[in-house]
């Protein structure tokens, strides 16, 4: 039950990061106008000139076509994103596979807190489920940077685009296919939300169903956000969003397919049940007698010539 609680506390801690960070960080890439409604500011300087530079000079290789420019700038940066961005799976991969692996003992401490007769002898029993976490390394906090961080991370580069198709006529004026990249186009939001959303069920490949149930909300809550964002900015920004969500169901693929079954091999070797480091126990007073009962009949069961005699010598 406690680690229910903590799971959800976490969730929100990230939907309150997100919508508390989200809108400051948006508000600090505003650009800024002169007397003579030119764009100034370091916002304009550093990212959005830049931005503008790199699109004219690839699409210059592409006969103008700047959705293709876009293409290509979406990709690149999900390229150099792509080390901290695995390096964070990972992170996160270890934490679930060491809290599936603590899972029997997570529920014997649950089931003693569930029979303490006072409050005090509950929150001892609670502390001392907070005590395994500690000395076996988990983290129940490491989702929230690992969740919120590649937003964080990209949202510069989403103004830098943003703005850069807005402030030049020949980006906000051409247009791919019939769609103008300058304005807002629906179906390419609805396109982003759907593939925001694969990318949810995909990157959940693997969990126990617990963990899926614990990670539901977030299946909606970022295709729809994501969906916001894409329909209130033009059509080329669109296009770096949906390109952005296909590269991240391929990532989320291979993250499931093969480094998944390593980290799990691997926790598996680290925590097995002789390396798990347990805290001291502690035993509700209407459950001692039950307790050492249990004890002293499975101390008979590996008496010579008990039931399981020999298999704790076993190999």
């Amino acid at each position: 039950m406690k680690r229910k609680v903590i799971m959800k506390l976490t969730k929100k801690a990230q939907l309150l990061l997100v919508a508390t960070v989200l809108p400051l960080l948006l508000a600090g890439c505003t650009v800024q106008f002169n007397e003579n409604k030119e764009p100034i500011g370091w916002l304009y300087n550093y990212l959005v000139v830049p931005t503008q530079w790199l699109l004219n000079q690839i699409a210059s290789v592409f006969n103008g076509n700047y959705a293709i420019a876009i293409v290509i700038v979406s990709i690149l940066v999900r390229v150099l994103l792509m080390p901290t961005q695995f390096h964070q799976m990972k992170a996160m991969l270890v934490q679930q596979e060491k809290m599936a692996v603590l899972k029997p003992y997570i529920a014997e401490i649950t089931a003693r807190a569930e029979q303490a007769t006072t409050p005090q002898e509950k929150l001892a029993i609670q502390q001392e489920q907070m005590e395994l976490y500690k000395l076996n390394n988990v983290s129940l906090m490491g989702g929230i940077g690992s969740g919120c961080l590649p937003i964080l991370i990209t949202l510069p580069i989403w103004s830098g685009l943003y703005n850069a198709i807005l402030l030049s006529n020949e980006i906000s004026s051409s247009d791919f296919m019939g769609i103008n990249l300058g304005a807002q186009f629906l179906p390419i939001a609805l396109a982003t939300m759907a593939a925001y959303y694969v990318q949810s069920v995909v990157s959940q490949m693997g969990m126990d169903e617990e963990t899926k149930k614990q990670s539901r909300s977030m299946n909606y809550i970022l295709p729809v956000m994501m969906f916001m964002m894409t329909f209130q900015s033009p059509a080329g920004v669109g296009i770096y969003f949906f390109i952005s969500a296909l590269i991240q169901i391929l990532q989320s693929w291979i993250q499931n397919t093969y480094i998944r079954p390593k980290i799990k091999a691997q926790i598996d070797e680290e925590l097995n049940h002789e390396n798990i480091v347990l805290p001291q126990r502690t035993t509700p007073r209407k459950t001692a007698q039950k307790a050492t009962q249990q004890e002293t009949f499975a101390q008979r069961q590996n008496k010579p010539g008990g039931r399981n005699a020999g298999k704790q010598n076993r190999r």
